[in-house]
């Protein structure tokens, strides 16, 4: 067995060291760890702890994902592993972000889109350009559209298991692929079951937020207060309920 993940914060684990009153300064200079992340907790469960290949970056674009998927299933280490059996876990990420090669830098980077910039700074310039006349969310769901039918046909054909799911926010998607977690349900994403599964637990109305998934998770400290990521308590439902899908 062997697995591969896709994806951003919410898949490769950012945060999950963070302890309830941590201060901002001490959280940013803790050395990373994702031992306790979702991701290694179904590594382990697969039995895949020397075999796992994780492409979840921090603040990754949907786009940086499908090249550097691109790029691996090109290649000859792929290859030489297609005799295993493989899962593949795929996380989308908002579609406020793109991945653009940048002249200043001399390399592909993550864009964030932006509402305004400073005139020092190059990725906020293009994040503005791009939010202000390249982007409407219908056609940018459009294109994963796109991207999900030919990566479900890609590992099809090579026996692959693969399963999607929306990292913190639901797209309105117009298609309903039987791998994409819970694809018609509204509230689908990883964020909105953190906030399910506390609102079930305490017996509250889980249903139109007032606000959004994401104030509801900050007021009730379901995400960490600093970067909006799962807590190691978060990781553990989230480690469970994909257990459950992909067994």
């Amino acid at each position: 067995m062997f697995l591969i993940t896709f994806g951003d914060d919410w898949t490769l684990g950012s945060g999950v060291w963070y302890k309830p009153g941590m201060p901002k300064i001490v959280y940013e200079n803790k050395e990373p760890h994702y031992d306790d992340s979702w991701r290694i907790i179904v590594r382990d469960y697969l039995g895949c702890q020397d075999n796992h290949i994780n492409f979840a970056t921090s603040q990754s674009s949907n786009q940086r994902q499908f090249a550097l998927a691109k790029d691996y299933f090109n290649s000859k280490k792929f290859y030489d592993k297609r005799r295993d059996e493989i899962i593949v876990l795929w996380g989308l990420t908002t579609t406020r972000r793109d991945y653009k090669w940048c002249s200043d830098s001399r390399k592909y980077e993550d864009i964030i889109f932006k509402e305004k910039y400073l005139d020092r700074n190059n990725k906020d310039k293009l994040g503005y350009g791009l939010n202000k006349w390249s982007h409407h969310d219908d056609v940018a769901t459009k294109e994963l559209e796109t991207e999900i039918v030919h990566w479900n046909i890609f590992f099809k054909a090579l026996g692959i298991k693969n399963y999607w799911f929306d990292s913190f926010n639901s797209k309105k998607y117009t298609i309903r692929p039987s791998n994409f977690f819970d694809i018609r349900s509204k509230n689908r994403d990883l964020l909105s079951l953190l906030c399910i599964d506390h609102a079930m637990n305490k017996r509250e109305y889980y249903e139109g937020w007032a606000g959004g998934p994401m104030n509801y998770a900050l007021n009730n400290r379901i995400v960490n207060p600093h970067t909006f990521v799962p807590k190691k308590e978060g990781h553990e439902v989230i480690a469970k309920y994909i257990i459950e899908k992909i067994s």
